[in-house]
């Protein structure tokens, strides 16, 4: 094995990979724990492995996909899904729809998120909603650079302070944690569906993993997906048994925030203020990149013809994308995670879960073993 098959073999550079989902899975709607509420706390003591479950379907996808990008070459998730639809390419119209949708929703539910903390602080939501909207017209102008440089940086942040208060709060619940799982009765079966769902709409990593899996090979891509798997998975797993073991205490006007008022209720100063600043970021940023990804993909294709200066279409371009996110995110941040990401749920598991397990992993056996180099 020379040193650069081994290279993209290797533990260290799949951990590379497998860390672009990890990214991906725990922004900012991860860290306000109305994620594992919606799918996964509400039914019971089972939240507390259904993650592993979850992430485990997801990471049998990223394998496929990636695999398939690998093999031919395809680093875009374009080709990879045309590919994957041959010879009905025009199916591949269906990722374009999932990844539409999901970007809107997603995005939507960042401005949602950071409205709900300006909120914390006594500004009307439609109001908070609004200083959002001005702050990211001109961050996606004039600060997406900067925005990029300290993303690494603000998510390492979010981490250390999330799984901080997620072991400080276990351990001041571990008894309301313990009754939780002894006296609950799970909803077994709307919690296996809903696990189903989430795993569809995570779907939305896939961009990143093809694209990603240009420096590993297929041994590299199965170690990539088992680390993401170990590392999606428990992260989820130990922020629901953190929310089990409080989920009684919260109160509702509080559930669109759940982990921000865990988190006060410690008495950490600096934890707390670690976690608003970081949580804050985690939801501008989301918004500008994608929004700025967005409106590089339609900068000329909206107004072309009709506008030949670049730079303003792009503003243009950049403002109607976040007045329609504005709109979306009017509907509130708990119902985007539970209708919006709800529907892209199931559409991530029409268009990508099953046909990335069938016919993916079909067509993924039959061409190596009809080009068994494709694999190194």
């Amino acid at each position: 094995m020379s040193s650069s098959t081994a290279s993209k073999a290797g533990w260290g550079t799949a951990f590379s990979v497998a860390s672009v989902w990890f990214g991906t899975h725990v922004g900012g709607g991860f860290a306000t724990g109305n994620q594992a509420i919606q799918y996964y706390v509400q039914y019971g003591w089972i939240a507390s492995f259904l993650p592993m479950v979850a992430m485990g379907i997801l990471a049998l996808v990223l394998k496929e996909l990636m695999t398939m990008a690998i093999t031919r070459k395809m680093y875009t998730y374009k080709e990879v899904f045309t590919e994957l639809w041959a010879p009905y390419t025009k199916l591949e119209i269906s990722m374009e729809i999932f990844n539409f949708v999901i970007i809107l929703a997603a995005v939507g539910g960042a401005i949602a998120g950071a409205a709900s903390l300006l909120t914390s602080y006594g500004i009307p939501y439609g109001v908070s909603v609004c200083i959002i909207g001005v702050i990211l017209v001109f961050l996606v102008i004039f600060g997406v650079q900067l925005i990029v440089k300290a993303s690494a940086v603000m998510s390492v942040v979010i981490l250390v302070a999330s799984f901080t208060m997620y072991f400080i709060a276990i351990h001041n619940h571990t008894g309301e944690i313990a009754q939780a799982f002894a006296t609950s009765d799970p909803k077994v079966g709307i919690g296996i569906w809903k696990t189903l769902v989430y795993s569809g709409f995570q779907c939305v990593a896939a961009p990143s993993m093809i694209a990603a899996s240009s420096i590993i090979n297929v041994k590299g891509a199965k170690k990539a997906s088992l680390l993401g798997w170990l590392m999606n998975g428990l992260a989820l797993s130990v922020s629901c048994i953190m929310l089990l073991g409080y989920h009684a205490e919260i109160p509702a006007d509080q559930m669109t925030l759940p982990n921000l008022y865990i988190c006060r209720t410690l008495g950490i100063g600096v934890l707390s203020v670690c976690y608003q600043v970081s949580l804050f970021f985690a939801f501008i940023s989301t918004c500008v990149t994608t929004i700025f990804t967005m409106v590089q993909k339609y900068e000329n294709k909206i107004f072309a013809n009709s506008i030949s200066n670049l730079k303003i279409r792009r503003v243009i371009v950049a403002v109607i994308v976040i007045i329609v996110c504005m709109c979306v995110s009017m509907i509130g941040l708990t119902n985007i995670i539970k209708y919006a990401y709800g529907y892209c749920g199931y559409l991530g598991l029409i268009a990508i879960t099953i046909p990335a397990l069938t016919i993916g992993r079909k067509k993924n056996k039959e061409y190596i073993a009809a080009h068994p180099e494709s694999v190194e």
